[in-house]
């Protein structure tokens, strides 16, 4: 068992440390944006590709996790003939949707939801191809994770985040192609990994299964398993995406571009949140049978908690002064954007409620009841619909901030609920209210009550008493978790 622990961990750590790089690099894209887009472009952007998100479920239809579940280690016949069924299927459904959005590009760009201005319909043309190239994709990617290859999943990842990035900022900040130049970095990313797979593709797919009197049995028991992902899915990318089509239709594509590029400025909470939770699954199912897993759990949650604080305080802290550093274009956010900044905090905190369910979710997988995780990310995606819909048009991108912590506090909610009927687990609620309180006295005190000049000393001292603080409420608590930090 420990050397297949061992193993999961590896690939794990293989697969966070590739993923929190890609992401950075796609960071690096909105100072970028700040300094060479018009909010109104930024928040464009920002609805497009929020809609990618969604297309993108449409495209895969459950084919990825049926190929998964239909793949049998050791039979290289089978696997090859439901990668062709699979991939087949995507890309045939693929084609004809991106078809479609080529033909209607003109109505799709000037829908309630998009709002194109100018050019919208090249815009749609464009962007048309990005979650078609996804999906080609998607299958082989998925067939490099069985096949236990996560360091060629993880380079190629890369290889197209880094391809579009260095492309990106050639067509926007060199050639001026604006919004067509942040398409067309993505378009060429996507095709340079496809291109990269298609000779493997190629020697796998199998001749019989192209036609579909032969592969229908195989299609519809695939269906039958795939099918029923989807709503959870799209109950996540709605909690994860949503308030931005709504804000276009509430407001305008220049709020959702102070609002996007803001909310990215939270990325080291997210950052934490991402790792963490590669780390998490793989730990807890390592320590599941022992006596005093249920009392290790709960210790890191609390511990968890206080990290979570650390990187509030911080970021919130000196986020003002890291904005203001020079970038390709001028500062590393455009002025014009600063008066945002007031949402960062607010979505940090969204993100450690987000932590919060990763952390109750540990219950559920030791006891094999994951039925209850589309229920709870169906009603975070409700709230997070409703309360956007309901705080935006009073309280602009704070609310669609505070709307976003309210989906993911509620899925913690719901997620806790159900975790402690089937695992119930005594967390430190004293400690973990402490950290709460000491972390928002501290960033009270470091934001509101501070001396001009004397800002960033005061800002130092207070992290460090927050961390004093923290310590002697935690007492021995790091070191029960140093197994954690090896995993």
């Amino acid at each position: 068992m420990s050397p297949s622990i061992s193993s999961l961990a590896s690939d794990t750590l293989v697969y966070g440390v590739s993923t929190v790089l890609a992401r950075f690099l796609t960071f690096l894209l909105t100072p970028l944006f700040t300094n060479y887009l018009t909010k109104q472009e930024v928040g464009e952007v920002t609805g497009i590709y929020a809609m990618i998100a969604f297309v993108n479920i449409v495209y895969s239809l459950g084919m990825e996790p049926a190929f998964m579940r239909f793949w049998e280690k050791g039979n290289d016949e089978n696997n090859n003939r439901v990668f062709t069924v699979a991939y087949v299927t995507v890309a045939v459904l693929g084609m004809i949707v991106t078809t479609l959005t080529i033909i209607f590009a003109g109505p799709v760009a000037t829908s309630s939801v998009l709002q194109l201005g100018e050019g919208g319909t090249r815009y749609i043309m464009l962007a048309a191809c990005i979650p078609l190239l996804d999906a080609l994709v998607l299958i082989p990617f998925a067939r490099l994770r069985m096949q236990r290859r996560p360091r060629v999943f993880a380079l190629l990842r890369l290889l197209s985040v880094v391809i579009t990035f260095v492309f990106t900022v050639f067509f926007v900040a060199y050639a001026d192609w604006r919004i067509e130049g942040a398409l067309l970095g993505g378009i060429i990313g996507s095709f340079a990994t496809l291109l990269a797979f298609v000779p493997s593709t190629l020697r796998t797919l199998r001749t019989p299964y192209l036609v579909p009197s032969t592969s229908f049995p195989l299609l519809k028991s695939m269906l039958s398993f795939g099918l029923p992902t989807v709503p959870s899915n799209f109950s996540s990318i709605m909690v994860q995406v949503a308030d931005r089509p709504i804000m276009l239709m509430l407001t305008s594509a220049s709020v959702v571009g102070m609002y996007q590029t803001n909310f990215r400025l939270a990325i080291p909470m997210m950052m934490f949140v991402t790792v963490f939770e590669y780390a998490w699954k793989p730990f807890y199912l390592n320590h599941r049978d022992e006596p005093e897993a249920k009392q290790l759990f709960a210790r890191v949650f609390t511990v968890f908690t206080a990290v979570c604080g650390g990187i509030f305080l911080i970021t919130s802290f000196f986020i003002e002064y890291i904005v203001r550093m020079p970038f390709i274009g001028g500062r590393f956010i455009h002025p014009e954007y600063w008066e945002g900044m007031a949402i960062i905090p607010i979505v940090m905190v969204a993100y450690f409620f987000n932590g919060v369910f990763i952390n109750m979710s540990a219950g559920l997988h030791i006891e094999k009841r994951t039925g209850f995780f589309p229920l709870a990310t169906g009603i975070a995606a409700l709230v997070s619909v409703v309360a956007t819909w309901l705080l935006v048009p009073s309280y602009g991108i704070i609310g669609a901030a505070w709307a976003k912590v309210a989906a993911y506090l509620m899925s913690a909610i719901v997620l806790y609920v159900f975790a402690q009927r089937v695992y119930p687990m005594k967390y430190e609620w004293g400690k973990v209210g402490g950290i709460v309180a000491i972390c928002s006295l501290t960033y009270l005190f470091g934001t509101q009550w501070y001396v001009g000049e004397f800002g960033i000393i005061v800002r130092c001292t207070a992290a460090l008493v927050y961390t004093a603080a923290v310590a002697g409420i935690m007492n021995k608590g790091f070191s029960d978790v140093k197994t954690l930090i090896r995993t």
